[in-house]
This record gives structure tokens, C-alpha cells and sequence, in this order.
């Protein structure tokens, strides 16, 4: 029997809608594998993130669902009882803050040192959404991706909830690595990682990803068409992967004019997480901007070129040296990257931008956008990149001195 916590337990902070349900019902995203969907199991009582799809698309309309409230707190471990608990042999239940990619990936390689430590503990996860697919990399793992039944949650032993993570409330600002951060929270050592080994060779697979869900991290399509040129010209095939989930990947698409590229694949996107997971691992380079794949081949240890702008390098990339990292140095009035701003901000009479393409300070910034604007965006990823963004066509033989050390390409015929 695993050991009681020695500290009382306390409220989860974000909140969740307990509801039930008259009719047996199944529910899974469309960009997660359909393996991971979900399906009820007779309990009388769910409970679902008050802010999940689940919650807000489904539930709403549903005629035989009932909402009993949405302001249920689970009982949770306190920060403080993290280092000092024992989980050998306990089922342990954690409360995810967010489906980030890059974030996520960061709790997987935790999930892994704390399955190292606690080989005979049972690890499952709640609220893993759209990166289900990544916690399911993780071996024994229990997924609940969008709800869990009264049954389910009764039996864990421990209730997690990872948003008392240090830095999480301002991550959107500042961003943080949460392996290393959660690893020194529950004093763990996290796990071995092997030498980085580009193994340079003719027809190399390298996979180019450059955009991210910020137009503060895509990068410029100009530099972007250049590197795939020179990477196919070199012999390699080169496959050039967008993201037809954000709505500004035809402008961007149309503005590096690959199709006209030689050894150049073009994908607008994958279909799940899991086939984006899949391409990672089979990739012998990529290159790579500030984004969620970046943090997927952290995963493999796939070598390749990380291309960092406003958040940095260090801080994301953390001890992993599977990628070799190229920071922006832009320097400007107003701010100088790194700035750590991962998003887009608003000011108090509705501008958007960053402080160095409004050119205000970082006190005239408010909170993130309240709507999106698809023409904003287009043209930010496109035409009018941010500062430091822009500054990565300043030097770019520096980034391709960086790959030629990797792959030898400037000297290929």
C-alpha cells in the first residue's frame, strides 16, 4: 500500500464541470489517433476541464447530458508534498495545464525519470487534448484526453495537479522548461541522454518545419526557400511541412513558392499528432523553428538546426543538444531578443504586435488578443515580420555555415 501524504490535500486551481449522463457516449479529437478517443463506462458522474471542447461544443447541446456544476475543484497533492512523497506502488493521477506541444513533451521526458524512479508506480494523465499523442510515447501510460469518470478518479492514490508548477502562471510571458523544472520539484534525476551524432550522408530524409503558432517564432519564408534550395541542391530529400491547422499556412505556403524547388516534398500538414510524431522520428536532420516540433525530436534525439527568435534557446532546449541552436541578435530601442514573449500582445486601444514592431515599451503591452485577425497574422508571417524575426536575413550565411558543419553541403558539386 503506497504511504499516506504527510501534507492535507487542497483544491486543483482551474475548475471542472461534473455532469452526467443518460445515454452511453464516446468523444475524441480529430487530430488525435483515434486509439486515444474516449467512451463512457456506466459511472453516474463525469468530470471534464469547464473550459475543454467537451465542455463548451459537446456537453452544451447535448440532450441527455446533465451539468450538476461547473466549479468542481479535485483534491490534489500541495507543490510542497511533491519531493517528499513516496510514489512507489501508487497509481498517480496528473492534471495537465495545457496541451502545448513543446510543453508537453517537456512533462513526457518527466513522466519518463519518474517511471524510472517508480518503475511499479501507474502513471496516468487528465486533459491531455491535443497532445495525447505525445503522452502516448510514454510506455504503461493511462490517458483520460478529455474526461474522467467517478470510477476512473477513484482509483488513484495521488492527484497532481502540474499547473503549481513554478513559472506556469507566466509561461505565456517567460517561457520554462518543465522537465527540468518538474524534475527538480519532485527531486528527480531525469533520465540519460546519448551524444549528439548528425551522421552526414548522400540523400539525407531532412524534414524543414517553419512555422510555429506565433508570428514571433515562424520563420521568414525568404530564408526558409534559400535553406530548402541549398538542402536540396545538395542531394538531400527535403520535405517542407506546414501547418494547415493555422490559418495562415496558404499565405505563407504561397510566399516561399517551394513547388518550384528541386528534391522538395511539400505536406500542408498531418492529420493527428501521432503522424507528425512518426515523421520526426524518421527524420536524419530537420530544421526547425521555435515550435512544437522542435521539442518532438528532444523525444528521438534527432539532430538538426533549431532557429530561435523572441524565447530562448537555452531555456526550451535545456541540457538537449540533439539540436544545434541559432539565436536571433536582434537589438533594437524598444526590446532585444530574446525578449521572452512567445505570443502576440494587445495594447489598451487594440494594437497588436510586439514591443519592437509597435515600438512601445513591454508596460504598453496588455494581455493577449482578445479575437484573431487573419489578415494581421498573414501579413506578420509574410510581408511585415517582427524585428527579431526579420534579423534572421541579416547574417543568413551563418545559419548555412551552421548546416554545412553538420552536413557538408557547401562543398557538395
Amino acid at each position: 500500500m503506497p504511504a499516506k501524504p504527510r501534507h492535507k490535500l487542497h483544491p486543483a486551481r482551474k475548475k471542472f464541470t461534473r455532469f452526467a449522463s443518460r445515454a452511453p457516449f464516446q468523444f475524441g479529437l480529430p487530430n488525435v489517433s483515434p486509439t486515444l478517443g474516449q467512451s463512457s463506462d456506466g459511472s453516474p458522474i463525469y468530470f471534464t476541464r469547464t473550459t475543454s471542447l467537451l465542455r463548451q461544443q459537446a456537453l452544451a447541446t447535448a440532450p441527455s447530458v446533465q451539468i450538476k456544476s461547473d466549479a468542481f475543484h479535485p483534491r490534489v497533492l500541495p507543490r510542497a508534498a511533491w519531493s517528499e512523497t513516496d510514489f512507489a506502488k501508487s497509481s498517480v493521477l496528473f492534471l495537465i495545464p495545457d496541451d502545448a506541444l513543446g510543453d508537453c513533451v517537456g512533462m513526457v521526458l518527466f513522466f519518463r525519470a519518474f517511471a524510472q524512479k517508480y518503475p511499479d508506480a501507474k502513471i496516468a494523465v487528465l486533459n491531455s487534448a491535443s497532445a495525447s499523442d505525445i503522452f502516448a510515447t510514454v510506455a504503461d501510460i493511462e490517458i483520460f484526453q478529455l474526461f474522467i469518470s467517478s470510477k476512473q478518479l477513484a482509483r488513484f492514490d495521488h492527484v497532481i495537479d502540474l499547473s503549481e508548477m513554478e513559472g506556469w502562471d507566466t509561461i505565456t510571458l517567460m517561457p520554462v522548461n518543465p522537465e527540468e523544472s518538474l524534475c527538480t520539484a519532485f527531486a528527480i534525476s531525469p533520465i540519460a541522454l546519448p551524444a549528439r551524432q548528425p551522421m552526414a550522408k548522400p540523400g539525407m530524409n531532412i524534414g524543414i518545419l517553419p512555422m510555429a503558432s506565433s508570428p514571433l517564432r515562424t520563420l521568414p519564408p525568404a530564408l526558409v526557400r534559400d535553406i530548402a534550395q541549398m538542402l536540396g541542391n545538395a542531394g538531400h530529400q527535403i520535405t517542407l511541412i506546414l501547418n494547415a491547422y493555422q490559418g495562415v499556412m496558404r499565405a505563407y505556403k504561397d510566399s516561399i513558392a517551394a513547388d518550384k524547388l528541386e528534391n522538395v516534398t511539400i505536406i500542408d500538414g498531418f492529420r493527428t499528432i501521432g503522424e507528425l510524431i512518426g515523421f520526426m522520428e524518421k527524420q536524419d536532420y530537420v530544421v526547425l523553428a521555435d515550435s512544437g516540433p522542435a521539442h518532438i525530436t528532444k523525444l528521438f534525439q534527432t539532430p538538426g538546426l533549431g532557429i530561435y527568435t523572441s524565447a530562448a534557446a537555452k531555456v526550451l532546449q535545456g541540457r538537449h543538444t540533439n539540436l544545434r541552436n541559432w539565436q536571433s541578435t536582434y537589438r533594437g530601442d524598444f526590446c532585444a531578443a530574446p525578449c521572452g514573449l512567445a505570443k502576440l500582445r494587445a495594447t489598451s486601444d487594440g494594437q497588436i504586435g510586439c514591443m519592437g514592431s509597435l515600438k512601445v515599451p513591454f508596460e504598453k503591452l496588455g494581455n493577449l488578443p482578445a479575437a484573431s485577425n487573419k489578415a494581421l497574422a498573414e501579413k506578420m508571417v509574410v510581408s511585415s515580420t517582427v524585428p527579431c524575426v526579420s534579423h534572421l536575413q541579416s547574417d543568413p550565411d551563418a545559419i548555412f555555415q551552421i548546416l554545412d558543419e553538420d552536413l557538408k553541403i557547401l562543398a557538395t558539386p
